[in-house]
């Protein structure tokens, strides 16, 4: 009889933002590889009934469980379906009654940069972080910045944890809607592109700073994503015409202006790996980054750094950028170098290793 491994499949109720995607891109390059690594286990994802979305596999078989949903499944459901086997969880949760398990952890958010979230999630993630990291047979990070940072709030990881890297190369499936330049009369190759988000360690607040200092700016300014409510209305800020707020975007669009991009800017001030500048690399934009956190790691010498909390050291880089077509060039070419990297087939890879060792 086949030993088990079970996939915490929670992630397919959930909305795809960052860990979401990971888990998705990781579980499709085990499906992949587990003929060709010739891993004589049953692989099952389990996961609650109501999913938002169904993954088409052909060697890891799905079963959904009807009870429960949420938080509630994940700690008192999903442990007795995987009592016989090695749980993996990716997205920064599972079941705490479960020993034999790996988990996904990205980063040390709750506990280093508290002031993002809610007290409640705050103190019910560091409960969660503290027993997962006692509990569990190993612990995967995505930098080795996270891993230090989740070593020193969590002692008990000692030896568990490890980093295994993201990959990119999702960036080229699918298709590239390029009719979002003619929707919002952008032209290709001549603006800067920035996503913005409302959790105060995306930083965006920098990147408004910096456009009130850009008095000459010839080119377009193109901001993807919600806009920052407390940003915008706590000043006399104003769209004009060579700023262009697109809204939320598909994957195909936002190929698209990676790829026509003058360059993108990632004005972080914490993340655990940070997908974004990364997958704006692979399409070959060049890319003005925050010089904190797990950035300068992920990202390597492809970009330009400024410092998250100075925008005048972002309206030098842009000012750069335009005056100056060799360094706009020799970034494209760093940056498709660096991303060269990130492959989903290693992140898998390095998984099945850990999972070796294990059982």
């Amino acid at each position: 009889m086949k030993q088990k491994i079970y996939i915490n499949g929670r992630f397919l109720t959930q909305r795809i933002t960052g860990v979401q995607r990971v888990a998705e891109e990781i579980v499709k390059r085990l499906d992949e590889k587990i003929t060709e690594e010739k891993l004589e286990k049953e692989v099952i994802l389990l996961t609650p009934k109501a999913t938002l979305r169904d993954m088409p596999l052909k060697n890891i078989k799905v079963k959904k469980i009807r009870f429960l949903s949420g938080h509630l499944w994940e700690q008192f459901i999903l442990p007795f379906y995987c009592l016989n086997g090695l749980l993996i969880n990716f997205c920064n949760t599972g079941p705490v009654l479960k020993r034999n398990q790996i988990v996904y952890l990205h980063d040390a958010a709750v506990f280093s940069k508290p002031e993002g979230y809610s007290k409640k999630f705050v103190m019910l993630y560091k409960m969660l972080f503290r027993l997962l990291a006692w509990r569990s047979r190993k612990v995967i990070t995505v930098s080795d910045f996270s891993k230090q940072e989740l070593k020193e709030y969590l002692p008990t990881l000692s030896e568990k944890v490890t980093t295994i890297h993201l990959g990119i190369d999702h960036m080229f499936d699918g298709d590239i809607d390029t009719k979002i330049f003619d929707k919002h009369n952008i032209i290709p190759g001549n603006y800067m592109l920035a996503v913005s988000s409302m959790h105060p360690n995306k930083n965006f607040k920098i990147v408004i700073e910096a456009l009130r200092k850009l008095d000459d700016f010839k080119g377009q300014f193109v901001i993807a994503g919600g806009l920052q409510k407390n940003v915008f209305s706590s000043s006399s800020f104003e769209f004009d015409n060579n700023v262009m707020h697109v809204g939320y975007v598909t994957d195909e669009e936002l190929k698209a202006l990676y790829q026509n991009a003058k360059a993108f800017i990632f004005p972080s001030v914490y993340e655990g790996f940070g997908l974004p500048p990364v997958e704006a690399m692979s399409l070959g934009c060049p890319v003005l980054a925050s010089n904190a956190a797990s950035i300068p790691e992920v990202c390597g010498d492809a970009p330009l750094y400024f410092d998250p909390y100075d925008s005048e050291s972002l309206v030098r880089l842009i000012e750069d950028i335009y005056k100056d077509n060799e360094l706009v060039q020799r970034l494209k070419k760093q940056s498709e170098t660096q991303s060269e990297k990130y492959r989903w087939e290693q992140t898998a890879q390095k998984l099945i290793n850990i999972i070796k060792t294990i059982q």
